[in-house]
């Protein structure tokens, strides 16, 4: 079988596919990623890539200093900025599609050429849902009404034949969420964390002295000035028995002020090596952040930076593993909730047993196979 991965820009779209790649390629099929940005870290996973918009500047693509991120636009809101994002990707996605002739195709939520290639070459589609925020059933028609004139442009009408969605929300978080956010005919499909391949720092194989906290705003918010929030944590962390480790995202350590001994930065750590010698995470609510946490089992604190990530907060408070939080007062208060509310730490404890039931992406290849036939 041949699978086609089409996925938004942004390493928190990309990442949470590879594994699911692997799991293809250990059983002896193809896979071919068509990836507009991000396309290094994707050949750096060990999966071929095709890149679909070189040279494009994303940045003016989203044109984030037009959105207000105040204001929750809801599913119409995401339907219509990622319209505009795989907009730019379709023309060059579809030539790879009709030149390589997949017989399945795999997408993030948010890309919309995904189901276009999948609508012209008449097969199957997968979408691999990737958390809450964006896990709506509406999305895809959104979406594609977002994208008519380009399904106009090529000539094509209607979706793929068949498309199923697969789903790594734990079950017992996604009975927490509103009813408008579920749909019964998921696929389950267990979460493993990839964040890149790097070489560990010796102290993170020794057993921490003290709880240890890791903190992280993801791949995107360090490189937009976003370590600068941070700034009020780092301060509070220094009266705390704790250890704190904070993950730059290329951002500019200065930003955080003067680090306290017992605050650790790092310009990258991949989450799934860093989450299991800690104790608590403090994030901004994206989706593989969080479900990373789910993972590791361990309590989340959230301060969400757009819309979209309080609803991934939304989800964790109501399945009781995490607590949300102002970034300008974070202290004393959140780091002992984290490290010692019991209740928190028993649900966390039972999110992660759930996970690791769920059936693994390996197991999905030949449902997959079976799909494609």
């Amino acid at each position: 079988m041949r699978a086609l991965f089409v996925n938004s820009p942004g390493l928190g779209h990309i990442f949470p596919s590879v594994p699911l790649a692997h799991g293809l390629r250990a059983a002896g099929h193809d896979v071919l990623y068509a990836q507009g940005g991000d396309v290094d870290s994707v050949a750096a996973a060990g999966v071929d890539v095709v890149d679909v918009t070189p040279g494009t500047d994303y940045a003016k693509v989203f044109q984030p200093e037009d959105i207000d991120f105040t204001v929750d636009g809801g599913d119409d809101f995401l339907a219509q900025l990622f319209a505009r994002v795989s907009g730019v990707t379709v023309d060059r996605v579809l030539e790879v599609a009709r030149a390589w002739r997949p017989d399945l195709l795999i997408n993030s939520p948010l890309q919309g050429a995904g189901a276009m290639a999948a609508t012209m070459l008449n097969i199957p589609s997968a979408t691999l849902i990737l958390g809450p925020a964006d896990c709506s059933p509406a999305l895809a028609g959104l979406l594609r009404e977002q994208m008519n004139d380009r399904y106009e442009a090529h000539g094509l009408t209607g979706r793929p034949p068949e498309q199923v969605r697969l789903n790594s929300i734990p079950p017992s978080l996604l009975g927490a969420m509103p009813e408008e956010l579920r749909s019964p005919g998921d696929w389950p499909v267990r979460y493993v964390p990839f964040n890149g391949n790097g070489q560990l720092p010796d102290w993170l194989l020794e057993t921490p002295q003290r709880p240890r906290i890791a903190v992280t705003l993801g791949s995107i918010a360090g490189l937009w000035g976003g370590l600068a929030m941070l700034a009020p944590l780092v301060a509070a962390a220094r009266d705390v028995d704790a250890e704190f480790v904070v993950t730059l995202g290329g951002g500019d350590p200065a930003l955080l002020g003067d680090l306290p001994p017992n605050v650790r930065a790092v310009n990258w750590l991949a989450l799934g090596a860093l989450l299991p010698t800690c104790s608590a995470l403090i994030h901004h609510g994206g989706s593989g952040t969080a479900m990373a946490g789910m993972s590791a089992g361990v309590p989340q604190c959230v301060m969400p930076l757009s819309p979209d990530q309080k609803v991934n907060l939304d989800a964790l408070v109501a399945r009781g593993i995490g607590i949300g939080a102002d970034a300008a007062t974070i202290g004393a208060a959140q780091f002992r909730a984290l490290l010692e509310d019991g209740s928190m730490r028993k649900a966390a404890g039972e999110v992660r047993d759930e996970v690791a039931v769920m059936p693994s992406p390996a197991d999905l290849v030949e449902h997959l196979v079976d799909l494609a036939k």
